[in-house]
């Protein structure tokens, strides 16, 4: 994937490991990303016939706060989010042996939308490496082609937004990133090294250019994407999500906005903690007491 190696090392770019936890199958693993939060193993079972989620997640923020959202790809997205999509064309992921009509379906689409200025939010899935892995393995000669195909997807993406950045002068971020990893038989869904480890790479001009390491990224978990994405679209965080802002990409932003996004996500985790954690009291923080002006209101 030479492009993309290049926007690694040289581009205005953030590389990171993101730990996916188990089970690492697609449908949890999308909620996961979109919602910040854990699902459990029960959605193993719901893996193959995906009900719509429920949780709070930021496609509803983004649709909720007006943003139109284009969707190409694995069709368990539109079970998940079955009226959030203004245009979207979902395939099936059941024909494993298929592994480039299943990716033509969602390059199909690119140039066309690519040149239209009606999406605020654009989501490909491509399924086709997930099925090489499945039926010839991680180190198939077919692997490598389609990584290749891939970078060019990239590729294409990112010229296009560079292009449309010149007229609207308004950076856009491109998220690169896997829902699972692949085992050394090229399956998935348990626990190894390789199934939960997943590349996610942010790419805007927003960011300065400064030498990545390709060698040593930072580790992440994958549950950090939504609150990151939130901040950066300006919507709330979903509010069950336990990640952290991914610092790295606000690092270039005044102090000022620095300590706003930080205070944005903490508030956030508070509230998650109070809720989840009968025990967790504000008042028995120490900090909490020197407040006799609040104290005074009360009475």
């Amino acid at each position: 994937m030479p492009y993309t190696t290049y926007l690694v090392e040289k581009g205005a770019s953030h590389n990171f490991v993101a730990e996916a936890k188990p089970p690492t199958v697609t449908m949890p693993r999308i909620k996961a990303l979109m919602t910040g939060s854990l699902p459990g193993f029960i959605d193993v079972v719901r893996n193959l016939n995906s009900p719509a989620l429920l949780e709070d997640n930021v496609i509803r923020q983004a649709k909720a706060a007006g943003k139109r959202i284009f969707f190409y790809g694995d069709e368990t997205w539109i079970k998940l989010f079955p009226k959030h999509f203004v245009e979207y064309d979902g395939t099936t992921s059941f024909f494993v042996s298929d592994y480039t009509e299943v990716d033509n379906n969602v390059t199909r689409h690119l140039d066309k939308v690519l040149k239209r200025g009606d999406w605020d939010v654009l989501i490909l899935h491509y399924l086709g490496l997930d099925h090489i892995g499945h039926v010839s393995g991680p180190h198939s000669p077919l692997i490598g082609r389609k990584l290749s195909e891939m970078d060019g997807v990239l590729m294409r993406i990112h010229t296009a937004l560079l292009s449309k950045e010149r007229e609207t002068l308004l950076p856009n971020l491109l998220v690169l990133c896997g829902d699972h990893g692949m085992s050394e038989t090229g399956s998935h869904g348990a626990s190894s090294t390789e199934e939960v480890n997943t590349p996610l790479i942010l790419i805007s001009s927003a960011f300065e250019r400064k030498p990545g390491d390709m060698r040593h990224p930072k580790r992440v978990q994958q549950t950090d994407l939504a609150a990151t994405l939130a901040i950066g679209l300006g919507l709330p965080i979903p509010k069950d999500s336990v990640g952290s802002l991914l610092f790295p990409v606000i690092e270039g932003k005044p102090m000022r906005d620095q300590l706003r996004f930080l205070h944005l996500n903490t508030v956030q985790l508070s509230k998650l903690l109070q809720e989840n954690v009968p025990s967790y009291e504000k008042g028995s923080h120490p900090a909490s007491t020197q407040h006799p002006a609040g104290a005074a209101q009360k009475g």
